[in-house]
């Protein structure tokens, strides 16, 4: 029976939860016993104990923080590799007392957010002296796009985000961008692997007071969502452009979600500080098409009711090449959905069809978007033919299981020696 290690430093109500919550129970249905670290353990117990309890005497949580990056006096926060070693010492530690406490060690750590583990100019062998455990991991956002960049850097390049995956104790690495799954693997000689960006399905509740009040202000409007975390790179602004443009269309538009506004103050002051009293005007005089809910949206039955209000999605990112599971959301739920043109999303749109692409940021082509998507529903999903069912197929639960199987098959492998 093997011993997998989760790891998830990133608290809250969102997919973070969610992604730690589904991998204890693939693992634990797989035979395998599961130590997992996360800021908040009863969070993950409580779920395990209503969801699985016959798997519980198999599950360890231990309390575990995200390390937060050092400071020094007068020099500012250290450099990003030194605060990247610095949080591999502090996973060693952590996993390190975990097993000794409960007297097992881990065959594999899985990293939930593996892009915090890695830096540029940072190699695997520092890593490999410090990590003495086998481990993998999402790599969520690829250094290679942050950017713009189209292809891969040479691991003997001091640049590349992901060098320390050439070490011989990452046994795979998994990506949810399939597209640069061949590459990457070419370029690293070991298994990488297309993770499905999966989403909590939990069923809608129609008596959800939200979803509710939504409803009876849209009355006969078609409602459009922007759900989920809201910030200049999930296109609000471009959104309620669109919402000024269209208080003569029979659509509402609804903005639920967190809004970070020390965020948007620091980014925009810098830059645009006009956006940033636009959103202040927005909030305190909302317009008569618009609903504006900026508080946390919790992951299950209470995002899953929104999404479900909604007759069409709105996730045209900006400068956001990565994947995003509200397509998954939109698959599982049937809805109709708007992203930008280009990169992994577009691509999924253009192959499953159960959306619109637009140019990145372009208010007329949202509009012209909303048209066909709203106007006659009917006849714009008889001509996408949508494949909500396909879609799902790839980023579901059951992908996850097959997905762990093949990676847990790679500690297997004999171990190279330093």
């Amino acid at each position: 029976m093997k011993t997998i290690a989760l790891v998830e430093t990133n608290s809250g109500n969102g997919h973070h939860l969610t992604y730690l919550r589904l991998f204890t129970k693939v693992l634990l249905e797989q035979s395998c016993q599961v130590m997992a670290f996360y800021p908040q353990p009863q969070d993950l117990t409580d779920w395990v104990d209503e969801q699985c309890p016959a798997y519980r005497d198999r599950l360890w949580v231990f309390e575990m923080h995200k390390q937060p990056r050092r400071r020094l006096p007068l020099l500012g926060a250290v450099p990003e590799p030194v605060a990247v070693i610095e949080r591999w010492q502090h996973l060693a530690r952590s996993v390190r007392d975990a097993a000794e406490q409960i007297g097992l060690s881990p065959d594999l750590v899985f990293l939930n957010w593996l892009d915090n583990y890695l830096s540029h100019y940072l190699t695997h062998h520092i890593v490999d002296y410090i990590f003495p455990y086998n481990w993998s991991g999402i790599y969520f956002r690829p250094g290679i796009l942050r950017f713009g960049q189209r292809s891969l850097a040479k691991l003997s390049e001091p640049l590349a985000h992901y060098a320390v995956a050439r070490s011989h104790r990452c046994r795979a690495l998994t990506l949810l961008n399939e597209e640069l799954v061949a590459d990457l693997q070419k370029e690293l000689g070991k298994p990488v692997i297309a993770f499905p960006d999966i989403t909590d399905e939990i069923p809608p509740r129609s008596d959800y007071p939200l979803a509710q009040k939504i409803r009876q202000q849209a009355g006969d409007r078609k409602i459009i969502g922007l759900i989920g975390s809201l910030s200049k790179r999930k296109g609000i602004l471009t959104l309620l452009e669109v919402a000024r443009r269209s208080l003569e269309e029979n659509w509402f538009f609804v903005f639920a979600g967190q809004l970070d506004e020390s965020m948007f103050h620091q980014e925009f002051d810098q830059c645009f500080p006009e956006e940033f009293q636009q959103i202040s005007q927005i909030k305190q005089a909302p317009p008569s098409n618009c609903y504006f809910h900026f508080d946390l949206i919790p992951d299950g039955y209470a995002f899953n009711s929104l999404i479900d209000t909604c007759d069409v999605l709105f996730a045209a990112y900006e400068n956001f090449p990565y994947s995003s599971n509200l397509l998954t959301k939109a698959a599982v739920f049937h809805k109709p959905i708007i992203v930008s043109e280009g990169y992994c999303m577009a691509a999924r749109i253009e192959q499953f069809r159960f959306g619109v692409t637009i140019p990145e940021g372009d208010v007329a082509a949202c509009i012209a978007a909303l048209h066909y998507l709203c106007d006659r529903p009917e006849q714009a999903l008889h001509e996408l033919q949508p494949d909500f069912e396909g879609y799902h197929k790839l980023h579901s639960p059951d992908q996850v299981r097959k997905v762990f199987q093949e990676i847990l098959s790679t500690t297997n492998l004999p171990v190279a020696t330093v």
